[in-house]
């Protein structure tokens, strides 16, 4: 569908983990997610963003999934009624015998996740003994309908369980690193009545996610909101689709980011950049089965939402890659560049298949990443594209290709520059075919952005950074001689009008910026507790009825009445 971008509206970005409901298990669910649909339908949101909800591992980053298509049991819903098989002296007994602290504000992982788990085993054996017909005949065609991708998946999750929940498959027993050999090793186990009632379990709980998004999605459909997904560029190397696929990926290098000053958090990413760990693509081989792969992700992720956001869209065209994995970052920090070639036959960090440096090969960067886009553009019917187009180096021919594809890019206000001057970038140049907002969930919010300008300008940067403030100031269309010496609700409120009078098609608020908080959900180059961890201090009917956010909340409604940012086409085609 292609993005209309006279048809202004606005949005709301929340991880689907930092939710909260009564009687939730310590993080956000799918019955929490359909409660947030409702709050965009009653404050005139039309887009409910949210990050990947794909099935994550170790690090529980929603970036560095197990699977790009199979969903994370943690955010499922333990309520009788939307997992069969589960009976409500199961909950209430195990729930007993947990003891997860739902009110905390930081989600414990590994609490969650077993308890859940826990509760989806007991249901699976409830249901195989006494579920309905109707739903067994459901679970078959599920079954049967995903094959595809359920049977790889199913199995590398049964063989991860045998190693205690360890997803590096290169360190399974040889016989275990391909499906072939896999599927012949499960036939010769003694217990394989075992391993296939366990495999058996992992697509129940699969079939359960899917039922549950769909019904989430369903609901936002009825009431008028678009939900919209993100599919991350990369996947982890330690996944089910590497694993079952590994002629689709060039596991000799490591995807990951340049150098750059902003998100320098340790000494290894000052000097080589990011090194994710993903393995990058080998694009002829996708293009011979003809991007099959590719085409099921984009189809299952629509399965469960209205659109979608691809992530790092840069990775397309060409990527940073590191000639080592991750595990030996440490084996290069203090070389030289002469000194890591020598354990790299010759190789350094580099951008693959080329670099822009040239104009050829820009060109040639352009066509081949085009290529691909359109294959995901094709694939998507009645779906909005919007291309995270960021970073520190972003090649001239990026956003006019993205645009041609008919795909919004990102419009940051506070990045964007005028070089000469120093100068904002005024709001009225950004492109309409843009999702425009102040942070992503990888940057500070708003209010903590604006303390840290006070803070250099009454700091030891006195001079520049009032410089910097008189800056944001011209961009907010405020007095640049005058302001505030702490984040104010007036404040508040120019920050949202002046986004919400760009022309940029959407304009999108994390929930965060929208109640004007400082919390955060994530620091690149942090681990443990720094990411995805952070949960809302209230259920969100409760922030609307609190005296100082539910003012805040309605400013945010009021502002997308005044500047008609209220969809003047149907959401939904044939609606």
């Amino acid at each position: 569908m292609p993005i209309n971008p006279d048809n202004k509206i606005a949005g709301v970005l929340i991880p689907a983990f930092a939710l909260r409901r009564d009687d939730d298990l310590g993080i956000g669910d799918t019955l929490a997610m359909k409660d947030a649909v409702d709050f965009c339908a009653r404050n005139n949101i039309t887009v409910l963003q949210t990050l990947p909800i794909n099935e994550t591992s170790g690090d529980n980053s929603p970036y560095n999934a197990i699977s790009a298509t199979s969903l994370e049991p943690s955010l499922l819903a333990m309520v009788p009624d939307v997992v069969p098989g589960l009976k409500q002296e199961h909950l209430l007994e195990e729930v007993e015998k947990a003891g997860v602290d739902a009110a905390s504000n930081r989600i414990d992982y590994d609490a969650v996740r077993a308890l859940k788990l826990k509760l989806l085993f007991v249901a699976f054996r409830n249901f195989e003994e006494v579920g309905a017909v109707t739903q067994r005949q459901e679970f078959e065609k599920f079954k049967e309908h995903h094959a595809e991708w359920l049977s790889p998946y199913s199995l590398f999750r049964t063989i991860m369980a045998e190693h205690n929940g360890n997803p590096c498959w290169t360190q399974w027993d040889k016989e275990l690193q391909t499906v072939a050999g896999a599927e012949k090793w499960l036939t010769k186990q003694a217990d394989k009545a075992r391993l296939e009632e366990a495999r058996s379990y992992w697509q129940y709980v699969q079939w359960v996610a899917y039922l549950q998004w769909d019904a989430v999605k369903k609901h936002a459909a009825s009431k008028g909101v678009r939900l919209m997904g993100d599919i991350p560029f990369g996947v982890s190397r330690y996944s089910a689709d590497v694993w079952s696929n590994q002629n689709l990926f060039d596991l000799e290098w490591a995807g990951g980011a340049p150098p750059e000053p902003v998100f320098a958090a340790d000494p290894f990413t000052k000097k080589w950049g990011q090194n994710w760990g993903i393995p990058i693509y080998d694009w002829q081989t996708n293009e011979k089965e003809n991007f099959k792969w590719w085409k099921q992700r984009v189809l299952r992720n629509l399965d469960h939402f209205h659109d979608y956001r691809i992530d790092h869209v840069l990775g397309f065209f060409r990527v940073y890659a590191f000639p080592w994995i991750p595990e030996r970052n440490w084996e290069f920090l203090e070389l030289t560049e002469e000194e890591a070639e020598e354990l790299t036959d010759g190789k350094l960090p580099q951008f693959l298949p080329r670099d822009d440096e040239t104009e050829e090969s820009a060109e040639q960067n352009k066509e081949e990443g085009s290529k691909i886009l359109k294959v995901l553009g094709d694939t998507a019917h009645d779906c909005n594209i919007v291309a995270e187009d960021l970073g520190i180096i972003v090649p001239e021919y990026l956003r006019p290709a993205l645009h041609e594809l008919g795909m919004a890019g990102f419009a940051i206000p506070i990045f964007e520059r005028i070089e000469e001057t120093r100068e904002f970038k005024p709001m009225g140049e950004h492109h309409p075919l843009s999702l425009a907002t102040y942070a992503t969930h990888d940057h500070q919010p708003i209010a903590a952005y604006y303390q840290e300008l006070v803070d250099r300008w009454h700091g030891e940067d006195g001079e520049e950074g009032w410089k910097e403030v008189q800056r944001l100031m011209r961009l907010l269309d405020l007095d640049d001689e005058t302001a505030p010496l702490e984040f104010t609700e007036d404040l508040h409120e120019s920050f949202i009008k002046a986004l919400f009078e760009s022309p940029c098609w959407l304009a999108v608020f994390m929930i965060t910026d929208l109640l004007a908080t400082t919390q955060r959900f994530n620091q690149p180059g942090l681990s443990g507790e720094a990411c995805w961890t952070e949960r809302l201090a209230m259920k969100l009917s409760d922030f609307e009825a609190d005296p100082v956010f539910g003012v805040r909340v309605r400013r945010y409604k009021d502002a997308i009445l005044d500047t008609k940012r209220l969809s003047s086409a149907p959401v939904f085609s044939g609606s």
